[in-house]
């Protein structure tokens, strides 16, 4: 950002959004050198990276009123030349949605959207992105870019979700979706932000419908507003109930949304978070395999089997920390308890321990869990 961060954290940042399971990352650098920033970031990346090139634009310039529809071609045409993969692109905020932007208790919370709403203001004219966006569209095919076609009109609170601004630039989406398929670009539709639960369906529905079934690219939804510090658990809720639903990514949040520039542990929670919340949702939805990890870790679990637990979860090395904080010792990855219930106490040994008085061992479990094992690690 322009107030803290340099390129060597950032880039440490992508390490560990890589190294626990991130899909694709964005670059939303706002600082002095985000060229050198976003370089540094595609050079170490092994996924696909997203921007949003406005934000270099607006960098360029004296101040918002200064923007022109050329300066944001010529940074798009830079951009994509230096290899970025997506792009998200604020042409569905339009001049006449702006008054449905007044009842809201916090306005935009989108810093592209508020940009071109400052600037439509400024310059009495319609967005130029909108207005170019064909232009857009041509340099997207001629690189290979896909659009991330944002929601600049997202929600920034539970009161402000699912109104008349929402839906009015998510229908505008629809029509530009249409107009990038026919230059063969593809295109993700941005979605929010703070919803509560009971109108997370109503959110995959509506995009359906009004975006002709385009991906559906979601940042949480957060359920509840009063937890700053936790936003990565508010907004993993969400994201979990909405990926059910049918969006097919999830944007990540941090434990530092709405407080600040995000450190590499904040990083480290928020993908973490996500990884449950995707993982949540794909066992829900029935995917083929997606809950065998479940039942191999499960039959570790029952088997005591400690190094296969750890090695199975989502974030290993927290797991092994966290048993090996009370039972330090190789000892206690062979025994059949853990600091919780000690040996007197755990149900899973004593359920086994009733099973041998019965005459029943181990060995199915132990055949299932080699099998899964197998399978998982395919």
């Amino acid at each position: 950002s322009a107030t803290t961060s340099n390129i060597d954290e950032e880039v440490e940042k992508l390490r560990t959004s890589v190294k626990y399971g991130a899909d694709t990352v964005m670059d939303l650098s706002t600082g002095a050198d985000i060229h050198q920033t976003r370089e540094a970031i595609l050079r170490h990346s092994p996924v696909p990276i997203g921007t949003v090139p406005i934000y270099e634009a607006l960098m360029r310039v004296r101040g918002v009123k200064d923007l022109t529809a050329s300066l944001m071609l010529e940074v798009i045409e830079e951009q994509a030349e230096q290899g970025v993969d997506y792009m998200t692109i604020h042409a569905g905020v339009l001049r006449e949605y702006i008054p449905f932007i007044r009842p809201r208790i916090t306005g935009i919370v989108s810093r592209g959207g508020s940009i071109l709403a400052h600037w439509m203001v400024e310059n009495n004219k319609q967005n130029f992105l909108y207005e170019r966006f064909e232009d857009i569209c041509k340099i997207f095919q001629k690189y290979d870019v896909s659009f991330s076609l944002g929601d600049g009109l997202r929600p920034g609170c539970l009161a402000d979700a699912s109104d008349d601004a929402q839906f009015a630039e998510l229908r505008t989406l629809g029509e530009l979706t249409k107009k990038a398929w026919e230059y063969d670009v593809q295109v993700m539709i941005e979605g929010p932000g703070h919803i509560p639960m009971d109108q997370i369906k109503l959110q995959v529905d509506k995009e359906a419908e009004l975006c002709h079934e385009a991906p559906f690219y979601t940042l949480g939804p957060l359920v509840t507003d009063i937890a700053p510090g936790y936003d990565h658990i508010t907004s993993a809720i969400g994201a979990a109930m909405i990926g059910w639903h049918g969006a097919s990514m999830l944007c990540y949040v941090t434990p530092k949304e709405h407080l600040g520039l995000p450190n590499k542990e904040d990083v480290h929670q928020g993908i973490i978070a996500y990884k449950i919340a995707a993982h949540a949702a794909d066992v829900a939805r029935h995917r083929p395999g997606a809950r065998d990890r479940d039942d191999a870790l499960s039959y570790a679990r029952f088997l005591f089997d400690w190094n296969k637990q750890f090695e199975l979860s989502l974030d290993p090395d927290t797991a092994r920390a966290m048993h090996d904080e009370t039972l330090q010792d190789d000892y206690y990855k062979e025994a059949k308890y853990c600091s919780m219930c000690g040996p007197k106490f755990c149900s899973m040994n004593t359920t086994q321990v009733m099973e041998k008085h019965l005459g029943l061992d181990q060995r199915e479990r132990e055949q299932k869990f080699a099998d899964l094992l197998e399978k998982v690690s395919r």
